[in-house]
């Protein structure tokens, strides 16, 4: 059976459009990345979707279904992270989507965003070689932290710590440079976030 799935990410909504292939892994057949930035606003104490943002996330979103029904996808799914999860109102974006497409917007909680980005490198051949080994997703809400023992996940953690939640908290202005002083204010609090959540790297 061909799928797809569209990921809303911060900084990106994304399409992926699959088959079973050999030996049962996914072959890709279609991928789409539009730089849609609906997170603006994340790093804020009570983050919340502008309007604008869930017109342009609707809009990517759309054109990117489409795609994936013209490549044949019989079942589309489409998951949502951080900048939609942390949102006040991401509730209000999801019902956007589903009158404008019929569709229903899984927002991924912290650990099952971890949980599936385990999953996926499970497929990877590229890292079919690695036994033990620590692994960094870097988004634009949050960073994934996956822990790997004899290939198996020994601990999966999300953190509140995206490139853009951060340039947010602490560049000034965000869109300016980066000083010393703001990557000072950076390290300290992306240590602080580690520790308290008992992140440890061996």
């Amino acid at each position: 059976m061909r799928a797809a799935v569209v990921d809303v990410g911060s900084n990106s909504i994304k399409l992926l459009v699959a088959e079973r292939g050999p030996g049962g892994r996914p072959l890709e057949l279609l991928s789409r990345t539009l730089e849609v930035r609906i997170g603006k606003g994340i790093g804020s104490e009570r983050p919340r979707l502008e309007a604008e943002g869930m017109r342009r996330g609707v809009e990517a979103i759309t054109s990117l279904v489409s795609q994936a029904r013209d490549a044949g996808a019989g079942e589309v799914a489409v998951v949502a992270t951080s900048a939609v999860r942390d949102a006040e109102n991401g509730g209000q974006f999801r019902e956007r989507l589903r009158a404008a497409l019929g569709l229903e917007l899984r927002i991924l909680s912290g650990t099952e965003e971890a949980n599936l980005i385990v999953i996926g490198l499970a497929t990877d051949p590229a890292l079919a070689a690695l036994r033990d080994f620590h692994l960094y997703d870097l988004g634009g809400g949050s960073l994934e932290c996956l822990s790997f023992r004899d290939r198996a996940v020994e601990r999966a953690v999300s953190l509140p710590l995206g490139c853009v939640r951060l340039t947010e908290m602490f560049a000034s202005p965000p869109g300016g440079p980066f000083s010393d002083a703001s990557a000072a204010a950076v390290a300290r609090h992306v240590k602080e976030a580690l520790l308290a959540s008992g992140w440890v790297v061996d």
